[in-house]
């Protein structure tokens, strides 16, 4: 059983579009990084919002395990197909790989797929929630009812792991992301998500740390 956004994938766009400007600046500030003529490869890409806003010189490639976000996006003519972004051998080649909301998902996987998706393309994008969860302040049980329902429940990742993802300060998140070896840290909504950018020179060596 998978939440309703994971299993009709207009719910899953309707609950995007609740965020309203902030996900439009999210996707336009990606957008600007990438500027044109690239070859985007995006990972755990759902339903392939993202596409809409690069430049038309840009090719895009999307990976989803979500047969629905996979079949509603080929019948847009979007280049998506049912792959396991921890194929990590099979990655296309790109200029930039995008990473949009999904380590929270895959905790404790979070810091393997980036160190990993940073040895294969030129620029990594990230984006994530600053506080994952928002289960704070009610029982734990109505959450995981909310979860299994209209929350993040994907069928996949199971919701012990994902709620140990979350920050408690800006702070918290730079750290984080710069053990990883980020360069830059965009906070375009405080309280809600973050946007990272990495250019992977070509001077640097990016072994697993």
């Amino acid at each position: 059983m998978v939440a309703l956004p994971y299993h009709i994938p207009k719910i899953y766009n309707f609950f995007l579009c609740l965020w309203g400007k902030e996900n439009n600046k999210k996707y336009r500030i990606i957008a600007e990084m990438i500027n044109k003529n690239k070859k985007v490869f995006e990972l755990g890409c759902g339903t392939a919002i993202l596409a809409d806003y690069l430049d038309k010189s840009c090719s895009y490639i999307g990976w989803d395990l979500n047969d629905k976000f996979v079949n509603y996006c080929r019948a847009k003519k979007l280049n998506v197909y049912k792959k396991n972004i921890f194929d990590f051998n099979e990655y296309p080649q790109s200029d930039v790989i995008v990473i949009s909301d999904v380590l929270h998902h895959i905790v404790p996987q979070d810091k393997m797929l980036v160190r990993e998706a940073r040895k294969r393309t030129k620029t990594l994008i990230v984006t994530e929630p600053i506080s994952g969860l928002s289960c704070k302040n009610i029982p734990f049980a109505l959450y995981r009812l909310y979860d299994k329902i209209l929350g993040d429940n994907d069928g996949i990742n199971d919701l012990e792991n994902r709620k140990k993802w979350g920050f408690t300060n800006q702070k918290e998140v730079v750290k984080y992301f710069k053990r990883l070896g980020f360069r830059k840290i965009i906070f375009h909504n405080k309280e809600k998500f973050i946007a990272i950018w990495e250019i992977n020179y070509a001077e640097s060596n990016f072994t697993s740390r």
